[in-house]
């Protein structure tokens, strides 16, 4: 129910993304499901879209955040400018170490 604004244009992009890396994916409520268990939250607030992945520290081994990107410990605050593809690596990451767990 948001405004034809950047962020909604960004909330689509982002789960565009999840569904192309996880097809298997459920979705409810800006929530996604993988297995019966939550994989990830999407959030539009005034100045970003918030993508919550877990504890963030533990899929970061392999992309590059630090410095480049505003993160919380579980979410990442995706503005206007910033490129959303890290979202696609993130997602990745989290999926395989989901399926080796």
């Amino acid at each position: 129910m948001l405004d034809e604004d950047w962020r909604k244009e960004r909330l689509l992009e982002v789960r565009a993304m999840y569904f192309e890396t996880l097809p298997e994916l459920v979705e409810g409520m800006m929530q996604y499901r993988l297995d019966g268990e939550i994989f990830a939250h999407l959030n539009a607030q005034k100045a970003y879209v918030g993508v919550y992945l877990g504890e963030l520290e533990r899929i970061d081994p392999g992309v590059v955040l630090r410095g480049k990107m505003n993160c919380g410990k579980s979410c990442l605050r995706l503005r206007k400018w910033d490129d959303p593809e890290v979202v696609r690596a993130l997602v990745s990451a989290k999926a395989v170490i989901r399926r080796n767990d």
